[in-house]
């Protein structure tokens, strides 16, 4: 059964993507805490009794990193097939600015400002009318985008291999 690509699905997307990122991010940094520190003596850390967990800052930052891998390499599994569907699905809308629209604010993850921004920075009353009139257009845009999109994902897709170019010689 093919599940249709609605908001909730795009929603769903952007919001994986963006803890993927962030969690790239937090593996960088814990990489560079680890590559900083001094290697342990453990023959000089003191044991106390009562506490069987004396974990030294590199193990604990080692664990994480461990914890982080586990969750980035989950993501990366669901996030890799999952674009590769939208993009296909979003391929098949018919008008462009609907297409741009879409492939902008949930596979690049661009804000609205700058999608109007791009759309409609050289006409002669953008200044004035950014926050009113071209907003509007671009939210009806995206409003009939996303319907088209459900549409047209909710139908079975076969993917149409590119017609071979062949070269003449003379």
């Amino acid at each position: 059964m093919y599940e249709p690509i609605t908001l909730q699905r795009l929603d769903d997307f952007a919001e994986v993507n963006k803890e993927y990122n962030f969690l790239l991010k937090q593996k960088a940094g814990l990489e560079r805490k680890l590559n900083s520190l001094k290697s342990i003596d453990y023959s000089k850390i003191k044991v106390t009794s009562g506490n069987a967990h004396k974990d030294s800052e590199q193990e604990q930052y080692v664990l994480k990193l461990e914890r982080i891998n586990k969750k980035i390499s989950e993501y990366k599994e669901w996030l890799e097939p999952e674009r590769e569907i939208l993009k296909t699905q979003i391929a098949r809308v018919k008008q462009w600015n609907y297409r741009k629209i879409l492939v902008y604010r949930y596979i690049e993850k661009w804000k609205w400002a700058e999608i109007i921004q791009d759309f409609f920075e050289f006409e002669e009353d953008y200044e004035s009318e950014k926050n009113n009139k071209y907003k509007d257009t671009i939210m009806y845009w995206h409003r009939r985008a996303l319907e088209e999109l459900a549409e047209i994902s909710s139908k079975p897709y076969e993917p149409i291999l590119p017609k071979q170019l062949t070269i003449q010689k003379k």
